[in-house]
């Protein structure tokens, strides 16, 4: 299927958490990402990406974009994408020139950029002051178009 090319202001809880997770893996990790940490769709992949066991997808897995969460516990479910995972997120990362994939689907690994760096950190300080994933708003960075 396929996914809505989406802007850095579309992006919301998902794709900043994944970008958090990146972010750690990358200092960790060297880049290496772990499946068994990501929101997976593909069967192949999901059948060794649960802690839990093979896990199938369902559409409330999908990616809440920004606008998702409202006021008193409300939900915008148009702004949710019910076949987008963070495999998704990784490719709209990289289309906007967030990360570069040096890895493989079974072996993903990524690299962040300068742009990436930049958003890592503002996520981190948002985080580190109390915010969410759901209500980070970042500062203008200089993306692919």
């Amino acid at each position: 299927m396929s996914q809505p090319e989406l802007t850095i202001d579309d992006f919301g809880k998902d794709h900043w958490s994944l970008l958090a997770y990146i972010k750690t893996r990358c200092v960790d990790y060297k880049g290496v990402l772990d499946v068994k940490h990501m929101r997976t769709k593909n069967p192949a992949l999901a059948s060794t990406a649960s802690i839990f066991g093979p896990q199938a997808w369902k559409p409330e897995y999908g990616t809440r974009l920004s606008g998702y969460f409202l006021p008193g516990d409300k939900r915008d479910q148009a702004r949710q994408l019910p076949d987008h995972d963070d495999h998704d997120c990784q490719e709209d990362f990289e289309r906007l020139g967030l990360v570069e994939n040096m890895g493989t689907g079974l072996n993903p690994a990524v690299k962040l950029t300068k742009q990436g760096l930049e958003l890592a950190a503002q996520v981190d300080a948002h985080k580190a002051n109390g915010g969410t994933f759901a209500t980070f708003k970042p500062k203008p960075v200089e993306v692919a178009a």
